[in-house]
């Protein structure tokens, strides 16, 4: 019960008082905002708007190491060379048997 009058009172203390007999009045409505509002960024020296873009900053620079581990795998790859098979004319990868002819006159089949 004591800690209700305490708050009664301290709510009656915080309360504006007017003299009687004037009218409260209200007060007026804030400003509409207006739609391009700028703020002045004290670094930049200039108005930024509302469309200000915060980018990612690293906080160490990367070594030429560790970049090049990550951008290895972006590298360029060679492009694989196709040969004609000497014997059946058949197009393949060079070092690779092509079992479909053999050697000699490609006229000729065995099989």
């Amino acid at each position: 019960m004591a800690a209700a009058g305490w708050l009664r009172r301290a709510a009656a203390a915080a309360a504006p008082r007017l003299p009687s007999g004037l009218p409260l009045i209200p007060p007026p409505p804030p400003a509409p905002l207006a739609e391009a509002q700028s703020l002045v960024v004290p670094g930049l020296g200039a108005a930024v708007g509302p469309a200000m873009e915060l980018m990612a900053v690293p906080k160490k620079k990367v070594s030429k190491y560790k970049k090049g581990l990550r951008n290895g795998p972006k590298a360029l790859k060679p492009v694989p060379v196709i040969v004609r098979c000497r014997c059946c004319g058949r197009v393949k990868l060079p070092h690779f048997y092509c079992c479909s002819g053999e050697r000699g006159n490609p006229s000729e089949s065995s099989s």
